[in-house]
């Protein structure tokens, strides 16, 4: 048994990278409907929503499970086209090297815990050489056999490879879904990250016992 660890998600977590998602969504839709959409419909339509509720506005009923699953992956193949193709590629999140450098060298056990698809963890850890911190048997994603967040499914695997009792844990998370999968799991020490989201973060859900902007904002108060 170990005396702490650490499981961080992943999008909006240690990337912020909703605008590249927001686009992805944006230009899957315009192929749909076959015309432009203005940054305001976007904002309205777009940010902040589930596949399954923008892809019911564009088509204008409820679309089928393989309807979901079918604009979902496209997107997802836009969004890595964006990052890949993007002259100003995104970095890990602010404060977040130092603070992952400082864990490796304090010989604090990591892992990660994503909804994530296998290839965009694939990209993930070569745009980012996550092996700095990271073995590839301590990170959790989309294997399509596992169930996701708000589910603890990906935490409860987590947390048995790290091989620490989930009170003993630390978890960094930017959505609700996320907060709810970690507490679900066991964990009470919950972090939110709010990254580039709006609004003040998700203090007064259960298991939250702080909320940073990123990982600059860190300091000795949010562990007591």
């Amino acid at each position: 048994m170990k005396d702490i660890s650490v499981i961080f998600d992943f999008n909006g977590t240690m990337i912020f990278d909703k605008k590249y998602h927001d686009e992805a969504w944006r230009r899957c839709m315009q192929d749909l409907v076959m015309k432009d959409i203005s940054d305001v419909e976007a904002v309205e339509t777009i940010s902040g929503r589930t596949p399954y509720e923008i892809i019911s506005h564009y088509i204008g009923c409820e679309p089928t499970e393989g309807m979901v699953i079918q604009f979902s992956e496209e997107k997802e193949r836009i969004y890595r086209s964006l990052l890949l193709k993007s002259e100003k590629k995104p970095k890990l999140a602010p404060g977040l090297v130092r603070f992952l450098n400082y864990l490796r060298e304090a010989k604090i056990d990591m892992a990660i815990a994503t909804t994530a698809s296998l290839q965009n963890m694939m990209l993930y850890h070569e745009m980012f050489n996550l092996e700095q911190w990271f073995d590839w048997d301590y990170i959790f994603f989309d294997d399509g056999n596992t169930r996701l967040k708000p589910d603890p499914e990906l935490y409860l695997k987590a947390i048995k490879k790290l091989d620490t009792p989930a009170n003993h844990i630390l978890a960094f998370e930017d959505s609700i879904s996320g907060i709810k999968s970690a507490y679900c799991a066991g964990i009470k020490n919950i972090i939110n990250v709010r990254g580039d989201l709006l609004g003040e973060g998700y203090m007064s859900e259960p298991g939250v016992m702080a909320v940073i902007k990123d990982f600059t904002e860190l300091n000795e108060n949010n562990f007591k």
